[in-house]
């Protein structure tokens, strides 16, 4: 009788750890989809004679049915068809599912490249910007790009 019980309670173990672990394959197998990302703001912060700090305001918006857990972002962005800066930040943020919301990163850019953005500007009069870069999730890095005009000469 003992050794009934036993084998039936070793049945039941692997019946459970067999079903958790495909709770945990399911997760993994679900690939978020990419969000949105879109220009919010630029602000400028501390200006020295060869580096300009900014602030940039990104939206993030998720088209997944789960929240997704930023543990980090990596982008570029481009006025004009021309590098502004990059950036970089390890800030947990939780974008809520089929929700957006705003990430501010600190970045830094060659006062240069100010001036020729400024020199750009007098030559044109709409503003196109390109933000792409990668989103990191747990588990995953996604990939966003997106074009946009800022201001527009029309």
């Amino acid at each position: 009788m003992m050794k009934k019980d036993i084998s039936y309670l070793f049945a039941c173990m692997c019946g459970i750890l067999w079903l958790a672990s495909c709770t945990t394959v399911t997760e993994l197998t679900v690939q978020p989809e990419s969000p949105e990302v879109l220009l919010v703001d630029i602000t400028p912060l501390d200006t020295t004679m060869f580096e300009q700090r900014l602030q940039v305001d990104l939206r993030v918006r998720n088209p997944n049915d789960f929240d997704l857990e930023v543990t980090g972002i990596d982008f570029t962005l481009h006025l004009n068809d021309q590098r502004l800066a990059r950036g970089l930040s390890s800030q947990a943020s939780t974008i809520p599912r089929l929700g957006d919301a705003v990430i501010s990163v600190e970045t830094t850019t060659s006062t240069f490249d100010i001036l020729r953005q400024f020199l750009t500007l007098r030559e044109r009069q709409d503003v196109d910007y390109q933000v792409d870069g990668v989103l990191y999730v747990q588990g995953a890095r996604l990939p966003f790009e997106n074009k946009g005009i800022l201001l527009d000469s029309e």
